[in-house]
């Protein structure tokens, strides 16, 4: 008859090994209660909103005048950001969501580190609030929040420098410092990286080092870098592609010197389809065009000067405008040709019910989208402005207005 096989006892335990098992359990605990005392979720407050805000209609005409409905401060933006029906703001280390028409919060991110900096990003159908702040490997902790809610989307963490400057296109993020840059997807997956690299995957994939990275803009799939690189007698334009190639390297379209003195540095305006776009101030300021190898395909004459670090590039309703510190020039943004600039104004444009918006010395000014011509002047406060460029963003029949470190709500 089959007989079945006894119950196992136990192996006998000593003092000993209760004693190693006791301690092994107090470091496992230890050790995860340090992580999380010092990881970002125990030092970060977020209060999302429980409701989606809702983006108010398009205008369908620009009104007649304009009042100041609200205002906030926002060192850790350059201009409006304004995604997901929320007009958005960072200052110290917190980001906020206001409802556009009374500034009440409608939602809050706050972590225990100063931002570098904060931007506003449609990416894959969905709008985010991206949000970087500094620790001690420089910007690198990088938080996407839901526009509408403020609910954390995900992150993302990397060595970075010490100041970033952003661009975006519906695809990609680009953050640049002045020694490298990172491309990320809209998950925050890094797609390249540039420029000083402590610990290459592939080593010898990057094409030159050393190099003091000036500018740059990503538009699908090339990004454009202007830079510094050693001793060379002027300015380098780079461009690369937004992805590594089929043998996860950096892929090089062209790289050459564009200027031959150091007076000034080019700006890149914008990447289109097939073009690239440099505002070159020295020693006459200058729209020129390249090809992604680097040919240079046409200049344009501009009334224009040294450009205001906080001046950035601003793509509205199928043009790109720029402000040159003298004028606003407006590019088509499927050429990137100069359509027309108008002088006398104090930075980038918006559209609104197919009507140009342009900062004036007292208030806004109204042009044809076509070419430029005036059509009125609309007077709006601006207690505390004393200079420096203004940037426009629109919501609704809404415009928010930045100078500094202010944000100006103006509502009907």
């Amino acid at each position: 008859m089959l007989k079945l096989p006894g119950v196992l006892k136990p192996e006998r335990r000593t003092p000993v090994d209760l004693l190693i098992v006791a301690i092994i359990v107090a470091i496992v605990v230890v050790a995860g209660v340090a992580i999380w005392a010092t990881s970002s979720v125990e030092n970060t407050e977020s209060d999302p909103s429980p409701v989606a805000a809702a983006p108010p209609a398009s205008a369908t005409a620009v009104p007649a005048s304009y009042t100041e409905a609200w205002r906030a401060e926002s060192e850790a933006t350059t201009g409006p950001v304004i995604v997901g029906g929320v007009v958005v703001t960072g200052d110290g280390g917190t980001v906020v969501g206001h409802d556009p028409k009374s500034g009440t919060q409608l939602w809050s991110y706050r972590r225990d580190l100063p931002l570098c900096g904060v931007s506003g990003w449609s990416a894959s159908g969905r709008d985010y609030a991206i949000a970087v702040y500094r620790n001690s490997r420089g910007c690198s902790e990088v938080t996407a929040l839901y526009g509408s809610t403020g609910k954390r989307a995900t992150s993302r963490s990397s060595d970075a420098d010490n100041s970033l400057d952003f661009s975006y296109d519906r695809d990609y993020f680009l953050a640049q410092g002045d020694t490298r840059l990172e491309i990320w997807r809209s998950d925050l997956v890094r797609t390249i990286e540039y420029g000083r690299v402590d610990a290459p995957v592939n080593p010898g994939s990057q094409p030159r080092s050393g190099c003091e990275l000036v500018s740059s803009a990503v538009g699908s799939p090339k990004v454009a870098i202007i830079e510094r690189c050693g001793i060379e007698p002027g300015y380098r334009l780079t461009v690369l592609g937004s992805t590594l190639d089929s043998n996860e390297k950096l892929e090089e379209f062209g790289s050459t010197l564009i200027t031959a003195d150091l007076e000034s540095p080019p700006r890149v305006v914008a990447v289109g389809g097939n073009s690239i776009a440099v505002y070159v101030s020295s020693p006459e300021p200058m729209l020129e065009t390249y090809a992604f190898d680097g040919t240079l395909q046409n200049r344009t004459s501009l009334l224009g000067g040294p450009v205001d670090a906080r001046s950035k590039p601003v793509a509205d309703g199928g043009v790109i405008t720029f402000w040159t510190g003298k004028a606003t020039v407006v590019l088509d943004a499927e050429t990137l040709q100069a359509r027309f600039q108008v002088p006398e104004t104090l930075g980038p444009g918006v559209v609104m019910a197919d009507s140009l918006l342009l900062p004036s010395a007292i208030g806004i000014s109204e042009h044809s989208l076509a070419d430029g011509q005036p059509i009125r002047s609309i007077p709006v406060p601006r207690d505390g402005y004393t200079g420096g460029v203004i940037t426009l963003g629109v919501i609704g029949d809404q415009v928010v207005q930045q100078w500094g470190s202010t944000v100006s709500a103006l509502s009907p």
